[in-house]
């Protein structure tokens, strides 16, 4: 009778393991299998680049999604304020999975570096890039305010080129607002809105997608309103709640889904 009911037992759980590979998994990429050999892994940058944080942590999940030829709606490449934002409880992804790629700290020229293997060889149908912050921050004291919005729009901007070249949709956001609670505010105050105003000129210019966030995250006196943010930089979920809207229905605007 034992023996009956093991036997019995182990049956079920086979069916049961039979039923589950046959249930639908993540869409494919369609890669080859020499494809799925063939990995992007930029290396430590040194010099304590906060990007080398999460290497090692990026290249394993990298891996998994290239080895599992998953199919990859949207990735979201930025710092800390990218990095913080829980994406699936403001996105429902449409075709693909949607990832996230942000470190805090990480800069423009970092992301540049990293963009291959981040964003590009994971064949997302779209990137979001939200970048900027902290090179300001770097180099307000001891930088022109003409050599700090080159650098950042220089970036962006050969990320831009990149994407578009693997037949990427990108959408850029507006490096976001600040205010008082956070250090050097007023120079990042001033640089700010030159460098979005030429992102939103090199979108034009590329046919991609700029993401306006600023103008709705800020108050009356033209700062981030403190009731959208923990510490005048990074949004809490009001703040991203925002950042979502203006996402959707740029991106709405344009026939595209994240």
């Amino acid at each position: 009778m034992r023996a009956t009911w093991l036997m019995t037992a182990v049956l079920m759980g086979l069916t049961a393991l039979a039923g589950c590979t046959g249930m639908s998994g993540p869409k494919s990429a369609g890669r080859t299998d020499e494809q799925k050999r063939q990995l992007v892994k930029p290396g430590l940058f040194g010099n304590n680049a906060p990007a080398d944080r999460l290497r090692g942590r990026f290249d394993f999940w990298n891996e998994e999604v290239i080895r599992q030829d998953v199919a990859v709606g949207t990735v979201f490449l930025g710092d800390s304020i990218t990095e913080l934002w829980e994406l699936s409880a403001y996105f429902a992804p449409a075709d693909g999975i949607i990832l996230n790629r942000g470190i805090g700290g990480d800069i423009s020229t970092d992301m540049v570096r990293r963009f291959d293997a981040d964003v590009i060889q994971l064949r997302p149908r779209n990137a979001v890039i939200l970048a900027g912050t902290n090179d300001v921050a770097r180099m307000l004291a001891s930088k022109s305010e003409e050599e700090i919005v080159s650098t950042v729009t220089e970036a962006i901007e050969t990320m831009m080129d990149a994407a578009r070249k693997a037949g990427i949709n990108v959408l850029v956001c507006s490096i976001l607002p600040t205010n008082d609670d956070t250090k050097n505010h007023e120079g990042k105050a001033r640089v700010l809105p030159r460098i979005n105003g030429k992102l939103k000129a090199a979108c034009v210019a590329r046919a991609c997608v700029y993401v306006d966030c600023w103008s709705r995250l800020i108050d009356s006196t033209g700062v981030l309103d403190g009731n959208l943010a923990r510490d005048g930089l990074h949004p809490h979920y009001a703040g991203y709640e925002i950042m979502a809207r203006c996402l959707i229905e740029a991106a709405g605007a344009r026939g595209l889904r994240l």
